[in-house]
């Protein structure tokens, strides 16, 4: 299942996304149970592209153009 959604979205950076994306799951989890915070879409959102934007950081030109138009385009 996980090898036919990496087909289908057809980038390189979909690895990056996929834990970026379980990452801002994990850590917006860890507030709700820690600091009572409540279930929200945004902050998940935010948390998840700021993890990216950190990621390209690190990320080699050709991976960090293509993170950069991906974000671009989910904004």
């Amino acid at each position: 299942m996980l090898l036919r959604a990496r087909e289908r979205f057809g980038l390189t950076i979909f690895r990056e996304i996929i834990i970026m994306a379980i990452w801002a799951i994990w850590t917006h989890r860890n507030s709700i149970i820690f600091y009572n915070t409540t279930l929200s879409f945004a902050t998940w959102r935010r948390t998840f592209t700021k993890g990216m934007k950190a990621v390209t950081s690190r990320a080699k030109p050709l991976v960090k153009e293509s993170i950069k138009t991906w974000l671009s385009s989910l904004l």
